[in-house]
């Protein structure tokens, strides 16, 4: 199983709304983290949000209302991400009732986030309330743990889970070598919940010019997409090719333009970068003259990628390079539908 984890920002929802196809409710479902309530542009409240996502996706989705802290992320516009830090204070947002705006909704799968920047979830009596009380409305719920606090609470867990029940173990950027003895745990619990491994292989501090032009880069390492099951994971969960980061307030326009595409029989990804920063998001044309090319062959060779039929479609025919924005929705696109087309050939 494989779960893209998604911010509702502009162009992820735009993705999602585009390419229902991509789903299904076994094999690919992704996971919307809510770091706002805006629907686009607009604002709105969390059961518009569920009603739009419902209509969205079509399929199983995870729906994980985003919590986070000045400190925890680098380069943040927090006027962008306000409901993500109200949320940490129960006296705003009350959990267990954002919780409970999935009632209504058959698709959407609630997850209950266990970190250190939700303090007040932080004890037992707090959790087995929380996942109980989800299990009492919800066929399927989700617990999402990050890895620094899964040996605390990791025998709660396991006791409550059910069968339909998710456990998403949250590494983010750690290697899995570095949890061994989670590892050892997990398996010992021979448990038949699902288990999920989310990784976010792609480094933060790194930037676009960090990646060489025209080559498959080793900078991110996506080796755990093809080891999961190895450690006993029934799933594993990533950014889709994107970092994991939140909403900044922009630059100078500048920055090296950069096209990720994955390819999936490597497991790797393939980069092409315009070494000249100084042309920001104009810098792709150069991305797409090498894309067509001169690497075509490499990444396209059956003439059936989304991501190019995008390229064509909304960029060259119209002669434009296409904004930082739309090369995200590109970079997803690829990634997602490489997945797919992988798992489609296994079935």
């Amino acid at each position: 199983m494989y779960i893209p984890v998604l911010k509702n920002r502009l162009y992820e929802n735009k993705f999602l709304r585009e390419n229902q196809y991509l789903f299904d409710s076994n094999n690919i479902c992704p996971m919307i983290e809510i770091i706002d309530l805006k629907i686009g542009r607009t604002a709105c409240g969390v059961e518009d949000l569920i009603t739009h996502y419902d209509k969205s996706i079509d399929s199983k989705y995870f729906i994980d209302f985003f919590v986070t802290t000045q400190g925890e992320y680098t380069n943040v516009d927090f006027s962008k991400v306000k409901f993500s830090l109200d949320n940490r204070d129960e006296s705003i947002y009350n959990y267990q009732e954002l919780l409970k705006s999935t009632i209504k909704s058959k698709l959407s799968i609630p997850v209950i986030s266990i970190k250190r920047q939700r303090p007040f979830i932080l004890n037992g009596t707090k959790i087995i309330e929380l996942i109980t009380s989800c299990q009492g409305y919800k066929d399927s719920i989700a617990v999402r743990i990050v890895a620094e606090l899964y040996d605390e609470y990791s025998d709660l867990i396991n006791g409550l889970l059910r069968d339909n029940d998710y456990l998403i173990y949250d590494i983010n950027e750690e290697t899995i070598e570095s949890r061994f003895f989670d590892m050892h745990k997990l398996e010992e619990y021979n448990a038949n919940y699902k288990k999920i491994i989310l990784h976010s292989p792609r480094p933060s501090k790194l930037n676009n010019g960090s990646y060489i032009d025209g080559a498959y880069t080793g900078l991110i390492d996506n080796s755990l997409r093809d080891e999961y099951f190895s450690y006993d994971f029934d799933g594993f969960a990533d950014y889709a090719g994107l970092k994991n980061v939140l909403p900044s307030s922009g630059g100078n326009g500048r920055g090296a333009a950069l096209g990720l595409f994955f390819v999936d029989e490597q497991n790797v990804f393939f980069t092409i970068k315009n070494e000249d920063s100084t042309e920001g998001a104009r810098g792709y044309n150069y991305v797409i003259d090498e894309a067509y090319n001169k690497y075509y062959s490499k990444l396209n060779p059956n003439n059936n990628c989304p991501a190019f039929d995008y390229i064509d479609n909304e960029l060259r025919s119209r002669n434009k390079n296409g904004a930082w924005g739309q090369w995200k929705y590109i970079t997803i696109l690829r990634y997602i539908s490489q997945i797919k087309q992988s798992t489609n050939n296994h079935l």
